[in-house]
């Protein structure tokens, strides 16, 4: 059985929608703020892969999520070598 990849904790601020309202030019809107953690199961010069599930047994994954680089602010590996 193979270890599981390791997991990290990413913040990173993502893309909103802006209600259908009336707004003035230049108006704030605020920026979301995620935390995503999952299963670092890949990562090329543009996005980080994040699954929530991992199965050792056909060392397969599902539920993922591609994270843009320059969306990240932080990262933190939660568990390097991940489980046994």
């Amino acid at each position: 059985m193979v270890k599981a990849p390791k997991i990290q904790l990413i913040e990173w601020t993502d893309t909103f929608a802006i209600e259908d309202e009336w707004y003035t030019i230049n108006t704030k809107h605020p920026a979301r703020h995620i935390l995503t953690c999952g299963y670092l199961v890949g990562e090329d010069d543009q996005y980080v892969h994040l699954a929530t599930t991992f199965d050792r047994d056909s060392e397969t994954y599902s539920v993922a999520i591609a994270i843009y680089k320059p969306c990240i602010q932080q990262r933190t590996t939660i568990a390097p070598k991940g489980f046994h």
